[in-house]
């Protein structure tokens, strides 16, 4: 393939990377295919580049009228394989047969369906909405080792701890002696008049 006039060398480029470039592009491989199938001479594929060239720059510049107008009529061609398709289906007698032609009846439907909606997806695109997340919870603190703790607990544990102390200060012990009082002094000797009566042996 000779290099066109359009896509001469960049700079820095040899005639070979040139060529595998432009041989690349998606203007070039579909004017090579529809040469093919429409039968047109090789010696024209650089009009039909320029034809699909212009298609590819009107659908940048945001015109989708050709584009429209393709997907319309892949969707009728779709629509038609799959009467063909359904029509010899119920024809034959055959259940194999019978069933294989269904089952391409039913993709051809399947892929018109699908076309349809790739185009009515392009006449009306969704709306997306973009919403800024917003984290709303309870607050939640931890106290790990030796972080200080809340006000709340601190005082808490300080009115635990003064149930537990006897004064201001002492804290109680289960363990030591409980503390004499005036009237009953462990170390006072018992008063006569609660001594036992001494009895002879």
């Amino acid at each position: 393939m000779e290099l066109n006039p359009r896509t001469e060398t960049r700079p820095k480029e040899s005639n070979n990377q040139a060529l595998a470039r432009v041989a690349t592009t998606p203007e070039i491989l579909s004017a090579s295919v529809l040469t093919i199938c429409q039968n047109i001479d090789h010696s024209h594929i650089n009009d039909m580049i320029g034809e699909i060239s212009k298609q590819s720059a009107a659908i940048h510049n945001g015109d989708l009228a050709r584009t429209e107008s393709m997907l319309s009529a892949q969707a009728h061609t779709l629509d038609g394989l799959f009467a063909k398709l359904a029509s010899k289906a119920l024809s034959d007698d055959r259940i194999d047969m019978m069933e294989r032609y269904m089952r391409l009846a039913l993709k051809a439907q399947n892929q018109a369906r699908a076309t349809l909606q790739t185009l009515v997806e392009l006449k009306t695109p969704k709306q997306f909405a973009f919403v800024k997340q917003a984290n709303i919870g309870n607050q939640i603190q931890v106290n790990n080792g030796t972080a200080e703790k809340p006000a709340r607990m601190r005082k808490t544990k300080k009115v635990q701890n003064e149930l537990l102390e006897a004064d201001h200060g002492q804290r109680l012990d289960t363990r030591a002696p409980g503390t004499a009082g005036k009237t009953d002094s462990p170390m006072a000797t018992v008063g006569a008049k609660y001594r036992p009566p001494k009895h002879g042996r």
